[in-house]
């Protein structure tokens, strides 16, 4: 018996091959899309079990008034030690302490390392570090390393007693490597690839762990068995006082399962919610298509089922029979979809910075087997419900089905399909007008373009490498500083008087440094060599900060940094100097060193390879033993890890509401497809008795654009509120006002009518002698 359901529907997937074809292709990017919704829900749910006392395990984070930040990931170096002794539900804490961008040079390999951590030797007690060969040293010039890094540099020799080259702060070193570790899952905050002795960095006067001097410590804690954080929390904040002058700063904790989702800048939690919904409504729109075309579909066989229930089949019969049509064509389009994502997986990965593999293990193949149940039950349970608790005298009577005629189940659906593809449209254009109002001049008020950022503190003296780089004409200008546009910087409150608290970002720039970046100058003039005494007396301000400080004409004002006069000889443009998603800070500008964190470099924008060959030649005269990498400056913004999280959501809701759009056109294709072909005898006798095209369109289209009205009408409030939701991230006061929506449901009509008009054309403009004669 169910072979025979089986080869009745695989009969019936033939005879109606493009509505098949549309249907298993429709199944197929649904189910793929929530195949892999589902394995990037596990992936984040199951953050930090990678670390045997996970459960156990908590971060110290830093709450506070910090102007518009609230806390902060790090911590001062003595809080950990001073838990410790204090509070016996802590079992042991370690720390570390994330070094800057650092070269690394094992013979002519040459690169450079972003996880590179100082750590406690407790670190590997508390924390789970496999080990596969060696193990770590307290020597002060000895490194282990993930097994990614060893490949790097020792390829498929033993790096055990190699020595490598590390230059940090300028100041290169020879470690030996004692000890290799399996590489870290992507699923832990915890990124080290390269670990020192914690010790190692003491020789760096500012490297204080046992003062309040600077915020720089990453301290975990080992509780002890079934010791409540939240009541640690409030005996710390009761307890633990730090001594600096910042409104309400306390310590608190944070389990390490949770850091991922409420302890990072990064927004994991959003980014989640967005692929779980994203993934499970292309999936809710492909079942929706499914459900439209196949009670079409079934209702072609209204015949058949009708005689077979007059010779005796049971409603169970049937419903089994058009339920093994949508058993198959689901497990069909479930295998597509496997081998999909298995192709899709390394592009996923690459964006996500993740390391999914679909592995069949217990738990996945579970969960597939229950997605695949629901999408049959989803798909298949209406339509063979409904077509098989019809009685044989309706089943046997004529049926006629028109795009304008009667169908209300269908209706409903096609409605509902346009309701969300008109919010998905909307919302792409509101995202891109509002990701173009960003990049604006008006906006951001300075110019990057064609600009090149590479770290400045690895050159020597900035001012040597920048007569070297000017030589060539390919060069427009150079300059340097403590930071770059959108990049953020230092922040201090030692400004405007002794009682002030509100904070200001202070940054130290060289004197083309407005020039390289376009930046203007409402008033007054930017440092100059000209003026020797720019760097001891002089200050420069932007508008905020002169606001604050009440001046109405602020060039020849007073201005009180760091407890010290200065004279105010310039303001600078309100440009966009920390990211987007803050608001524009009161500014303090001070002249560079010949050293600094970036140098910025604007090249001549038609000859841009032959510059960039002109910059790294230059370059590695000053330092033949680093790599060097340019980067636009477009690009360094695109590429921290904050950044990337909010990119790569943005693309993955993008690209499901793609799926969406499209899957809805495609099925509304196949749907004006089958109709059209149904309807042949009634447009033939039409045209017969004179009816224009024009008219014919109409007829068959009117229902759908009375239906895509009605979406509109639905949709363009729920877009407005998603929209407003979405923008309240962002301080700018940027409105989208009522013609966009508008603009969006006329896409989306112009979209439904290319997609419906091509076959109710073809079906308007067909022979009617040919249709007649062939019914």
């Amino acid at each position: 018996m169910v072979l025979n359901y089986l080869i009745t529907a695989w009969r019936s997937l033939l005879k109606n091959r493009i509505i098949s074809l549309i249907n298993i292709g429709g199944l197929t990017i649904g189910l793929a899309s929530a195949v892999l919704a589902i394995l990037f829900a596990k992936h984040e749910l199951t953050y930090e079990d990678c670390h045997k006392n996970v459960e156990r395990i908590c971060r110290l984070y830093i709450g506070g008034d910090f102007d518009q930040i609230k806390w902060l990931p790090t911590n001062f170096g003595p809080e950990g030690l001073e838990i410790k002794d204090k509070f016996p539900e802590v079992d042991n804490f370690t720390r570390a302490y994330e070094a800057d961008r650092v070269s690394v040079r094992v013979g002519e390999n040459i690169f450079f390392e972003e996880n590179v951590y100082g750590v406690d030797s407790s670190y590997f007690s508390i924390l789970t570090v496999p080990f596969v060969q060696g193990k770590p040293s307290q020597e002060l010039n000895t490194v282990v390393v993930s097994q990614k890094v060893a490949t790097r540099y020792f390829g498929s020799s033993n790096p055990i007693g190699q020595t490598m080259q590390i230059t940090h702060r300028n100041v290169k070193n020879n470690f030996v490597v004692t000890g290799v570790y399996n590489d870290l899952p992507s699923n832990t905050h915890i990124k080290a690839e390269i670990l020192i002795p914690f010790n190692y960095f003491r020789q760096y006067s500012d490297f204080k762990p046992e003062e309040y001097h600077s915020s720089n410590f990453i301290t975990f804690f080992l509780l002890k068995p079934f010791a409540d954080y939240k009541v640690l929390n409030s005996k710390i904040e009761e307890t633990i006082k730090i001594p600096i002058d910042l409104n309400n700063v306390k310590p608190f904790l944070i389990p390490l399962k949770e850091v991922h989702m409420r302890g990072t800048w990064e927004n994991n939690r959003g980014k989640l919610l967005i692929f779980f919904i994203g993934g499970f409504f292309v999936l809710i729109i492909t079942c929706l298509n499914y459900i439209n075309l196949t009670n079409i579909l079934f209702s072609t066989r209204n015949k058949e089922v009708g005689i077979r229930k007059v010779n005796g089949a049971m409603q169970k019969h049937i419903f089994l029979q058009f339920l093994s049509d949508t058993v198959l064509s689901t497990v069909i389009a479930f295998n597509l979809a496997i081998v999909a994502i298995k192709l899709a997986l390394p592009w996923f990965n690459s964006l996500m910075d993740t390391n999914i593999e679909l592995k069949p293990a217990t738990s996945s193949l579970l969960l597939l087997l229950l997605l695949l149940i629901a999408t049959i039950v989803l798909s298949g349970l209406y339509p063979a419900l409904r077509y098989s608790f019809q009685k044989p005298v309706d089943l046997i009577k004529p049926v006629t089905t028109v795009l304008g005629g009667k169908g209300f189940t269908r209706r409903i659906l096609t409605t509902f399909q346009f309701f969300l593809a008109i919010i998905f449209i909307q919302f792409m254009m509101a995202l891109n007008m509002h990701g173009n109002y960003l990049a604006d001049f008006n906006t951001k008020r300075y110019n990057s373009d064609n600009v090149y950022c590479i770290s400045g503190n690895s050159w020597g003296d900035l001012r040597k490498v920048k007569e070297e780089l000017q030589k060539s004409p390919l060069i427009e200008g150079v300059t340097w500083g403590s930071s770059v546009p959108q990049m953020g910087g230092s922040l201090t409150k030692e400004w405007k008087d002794k009682d002030n608290k509100s904070l200001a970002l202070i940054a130290y720039f060289e004197e083309d440094y407005t020039n390289v970046f376009r930046i203007d100058m409402p008033q007054g003039r930017f440092y100059s060599e000209q003026y020797r005494a720019d760097k001891e007396q002089n200050v420069i301000i932007n508008k905020l900060a002169a606001d604050a400080m009440g001046y109405t004409d602020p060039i020849g004002q007073k201005f009180t940094f760091n407890e010290k006069e200065f004279n105010v000889i310039g303001i600078v443009d309100l440009y966009r100097a920390v990211p987007p998603i803050f608001d524009i800070m009161p500014m303090i500008i001070r002249p560079a060193d010949s050293t600094a964190n970036f140098l910025a470099i604007r090249i001549v924008g038609q000859q841009v390879d032959a510059a960039k060959y002109h910059i790294k030649s230059v370059l590695s005269k000053f330092n033949p033993d680093l790599p060097i990498e340019l980067s636009l400056h477009s690009d360094l913004l695109v590429n921290n890890k904050t950044a990337k999280t909010f990119i790569s959501a943005t693309q993955l809701m993008n690209l499901f509401f793609y799926l969406t759009i499209i899957s809805s056109l495609v099925g509304l294709f196949g749907l004006s497809l089958f109709i059209a072909q149904r309807n042949r005898h009634e447009v033939g006798v039409r045209k017969v008795l004179g009816a224009t095209t024009f008219s014919i369109m109409l007829r068959l289209s009117k229902g759908l654009i009375i239906q895509v009205l009605i979406a509109i009408l639905l949709a363009t409030p729920v877009s407005m509120m998603s929209i407003k939701g979405y923008l309240s991230i962002f301080p700018d006061k940027f409105k989208i006002g009522l013609p966009l929506f508008l603009i969006g449901g006329v896409v989306a009509l112009i979209l439904v009518l290319l997609t419906v008009g091509w076959q109710t054309y073809i079906a308007a403009k067909a022979n009617p002698t040919v249709a007649l004669r062939s019914e």
